[in-house]
């Protein structure tokens, strides 16, 4: 029984799964097993994976069909064996050679946590430019308080930069894409709220890259609408009197243009537990966010009284 399974859920790029499996190959801890499932239509990545020698410690398997994000993440963890899980997703990649070790050290130093994580070397694949992902204490201590506000923002980062014993026993939720990584934290840590965490960046991530899920979805702000909904009703007891969550879903909605609760209706299925929530929010904005004509006047008539307001109030142009 290895110490570890590096979880791979693999999809084509066979580039970046070249860079994360050579970051694998030079790691000094070597107690492990490496398990890579394959959602690709075509065979180039078990061609590379088959250029690869882990001694008898990797095992391949392709999907009879595709699973998509994030069911082959759950069907890696499924074939692999190790009490602890260590994903690495196809496109992120090891920072130095000491960096698995000190993930397998980080949970054997807390044998009270269920899941541990580091900081992030995130490289803007866009803009050419790098930075560390890191939690601050404060934001440390939210976690551990109330992981319920992940909802406002993921602090921990991307499932590579995270750890965490099987015991946890947990599944990806497949009705999500760009919350599934905060929603699986958030239940993780309702779990046991104790988490493991070193500053130090062990992985490596990409970001602007355009087969990525996230990049996929950055934009389709109705997408992560929805998808807040499901996270907001799973904690809707913790967070409903908490006005930092208030203001997040004042500015969501309003960038969305929706300023009653019959607008966001139309555009999402809402719970019926979250429904006074909301029309109290529409009603209600919070302290410091005001309402503008905008939120009384319907549509239409403002398009209708826009020719003529620009007749009785011409715009000056400066020569």
């Amino acid at each position: 029984m290895p110490a570890v399974s590096i979880c791979i859920p693999a999809y084509r790029q066979v580039e970046f799964l070249e860079l994360a499996l050579d970051s694998v190959v030079e790691q000094r801890f070597t107690d492990y097993e490496v398990v890579i499932t394959d959602d690709s239509p075509d065979g180039a990545v078990e061609e590379l994976v088959h250029t690869y020698d882990f001694g008898g410690r990797l095992r391949y398997f392709r999907n009879s069909h595709p699973l998509g994000s994030p069911m082959n993440w759950d069907e890696a963890i499924r074939q692999s064996h190790a009490p602890l899980i260590k994903i690495l997703h196809h496109d992120d990649r090891f920072a130095h050679p000491g960096a698995l070790g000190r993930f397998v050290a980080l949970m054997e130093d807390n044998p009270d946590c269920l899941m541990g994580f580091s900081a992030s070397q995130v490289e803007d694949m866009v803009n050419d430019r790098t930075w560390v992902h890191r939690a601050d204490p404060a934001q440390l201590e939210d976690l551990r308080r109330r992981p319920e506000r992940l909802l406002l923002g993921n602090v921990i980062g991307a499932p590579s930069a995270t750890i965490y014993r099987r015991a946890l026993g947990l599944d990806f939720d497949p009705r999500m894409k760009w919350y599934v990584d905060v929603d699986f934290y958030m239940r993780a840590l309702r779990q046991k709220p104790r988490i493991a965490f070193t500053d130090e960046p062990l992985i490596i991530t990409p970001t602007g890259v355009a087969h990525q899920v996230t990049e996929q979805v950055r934009e389709d702000g109705l997408l992560r609408m929805r998808e807040g909904l499901l996270m907001f009703e799973k904690a809707f007891d913790q967070l409903h009197d908490d006005p930092d969550v208030a203001v997040f879903w004042w500015r969501t909605l309003r960038g969305l243009r929706m300023r009653t609760l019959k607008h966001l209706e139309r555009q999402a299925e809402v719970p019926p537990p979250l429904k006074p929530y909301f029309r109290h929010l529409f009603a209600h904005p919070p302290r410091g966010e005001h309402k503008t004509l905008a939120d009384y006047v319907p549509s239409p008539l403002r398009e209708a009284w826009r020719p003529v307001r620009e007749a009785l109030f011409p715009r000056r142009v400066r020569p």
